[in-house]
C-alpha cells in the first residue's frame, strides 16, 4: 500500500509498504477518508522543529472501519465512520485511568501517528490503511450524517479547543477571553469559533495575519487586527495563546487580569522563555501548558459538534484528493484536508 513520508527537509515522498493486517485481539484496520494537516506539520517538513526525518506523516484523521479482530465483533461494524486519537493509549494503565492518556504507560512515551518516535511503529494517516491497536479504547464512532472533512482535525487541533478553553468554563463563568492567533493558526480559530458559537465566554480574537482575521470576521467572531502585537491595554480572565511566537507569548502573558488563567498551544523549542513572574505572582496567575489529552478532549467536544452547536468545518479552507497530498502538504493554507 502507499503512504506519504517526510523524507528530508522540504521533501515528501510516496512509499510502498506492506499492508497491515489483524494480528491479535483488540485491533482494527481503518481506511482514512479525511486527513487534516496539523498546524505543526508545516514547520516539521520545513525543518523548523526538533523532529527528524524520515517518518510517515499525518495524525489527524477520520476513517471507515475495514476490519476488526474477532473479539470486537458486535462492538464495531465494518464500514462505520470513526475518529481516532493520534496518541496511542491502552485505556487500562494507571495514567490512562487518571485521564492522562497522552502518557500511556503501556506504550513508549509520546507514541503517536504521524510523528516520531511512534510513527515508525504505527505509521501516518496519509496512507491507504491504518492499523489501530487498543481499538476498544481508541475508536470513537461518529454520526454518519457528519461531514468527515469538517471533523478530520478532531483528534488534535480541534481537541486543543478543550485544552485551551473548554475545560476551564466550569470554573470561569462567562470569562472575558482573549485568543491570541498566530502560527498555531487553526487552533486559535477553532478556539475563538467555539467560544463564539457556544456563547460560553466573551471572546476577542487578536492576530497579525490578515487572512486569519478575515476568516474570523466572516464567522462573526469579534476581532482585532494588529501589524505587531502591542503593549496590552485590556486585561482578561482567560487567555488562550496560539501564537507560537515570543511576541505573541509576551502579549498573552501581559494580558492576564487578576486570578486569570493562561493556556497555551504554542510549542517553543527551548527551555528558556521569559514570563512576567512578579506581575503574575501578584495577580494570582495560573499557567496551563502541555500536550493535549487527545481522546478525552475528543469525547468532551464531540457532543456539541454532533448537535451542530460547534461547527469546526467552517475553519477548513482547502481540500485536495489523496493523490495530490504530496504537493498540497507543502503549500500554505489555514486548514488543509486530504480526502478519499
Amino acid at each position: 500500500m502507499l503512504r506519504l513520508v517526510f523524507r528530508k527537509k522540504g521533501i515528501l515522498e510516496w512509499e510502498e509498504v506492506i499492508t497491515p493486517t489483524i494480528t491479535g485481539e483488540n485491533q482494527a484496520l481503518i481506511e482514512p477518508i479525511a486527513i487534516a494537516r496539523c498546524d505543526l506539520d508545516l514547520p516539521i517538513v520545513r525543518g523548523e522543529t526538533l523532529f527528524r526525518a524520515p517518518f510517515p506523516v499525518g495524525h489527524e484523521f477520520v476513517g471507515h472501519i475495514k476490519g476488526i479482530s474477532e473479539d470486537l465483533e458486535g462492538k464495531f461494524k465494518i464500514g462505520s465512520m470513526v475518529a481516532i486519537p493520534f496518541q496511542i493509549s491502552c485505556g487500562t494503565c494507571p495514567s490512562c485511568l487518571s485521564i492522562h492518556t497522552n502518557s500511556c504507560e503501556t506504550v513508549p512515551y509520546t507514541s503517536a501517528y504521524g510523528m516520531p518516535p511512534g510513527a515508525h511503529a504505527v505509521g501516518g494517516a496519509i496512507s491507504e490503511l491504518i492499523k489501530v491497536p487498543y481499538a476498544k479504547q481508541m475508536l470513537i464512532e461518529l454520526d454518519p450524517k457528519l461531514n468527515p472533512v469538517g471533523i478530520a482535525s478532531l483528534s488534535d487541533n480541534i481537541s486543543e479547543v478543550w485544552k485551551l478553553a473548554g475545560r476551564f468554563l466550569e470554573r470561569k463563568k462567562d470569562p472575558k477571553t482573549l485568543v491570541v492567533g498566530g502560527n498555531a493558526g487553526s487552533i486559535g480559530l477553532y478556539t475563538a469559533l467555539y467560544l463564539h458559537q457556544t456563547k460560553k465566554a466573551e471572546v476577542m480574537y487578536v492576530d497579525t495575519n490578515r487572512e486569519r482575521v478575515d476568516l474570523a470576521t466572516s464567522l462573526g467572531i469579534p476581532v482585532t487586527f494588529v501589524s505587531n502585537f502591542p503593549k496590552p491595554t485590556e486585561k482578561y480572565d482567560l487567555v488562550c495563546d496560539a501564537s507560537a511566537t515570543k511576541e505573541g507569548w509576551e502579549f498573552a502573558t501581559r494580558s492576564m487580569g487578576k486570578n486569570a488563567i493562561l493556556s497555551s498551544a504554542s510549542i517553543f523549542w527551548t527551555n528558556r522563555l521569559e514570563i512576567p513572574y512578579l506581575e503574575m505572582y501578584n495577580q494570582g496567575a495560573e499557567i496551563q501548558i502541555g500536550r493535549v489529552e487527545s481522546i478525552d478532549s475528543m469525547k468532551a467536544l464531540y457532543p456539541e459538534i454532533q448537535k451542530g452547536i460547534f461547527t469546526p468545518e467552517k475553519i477548513v479552507t482547502k481540500t485536495v484528493p489523496f493523490a495530490e497530498a504530496k504537493e498540497a502538504w507543502l503549500e500554505e493554507s489555514i486548514k488543509l484536508v486530504v480526502t478519499r
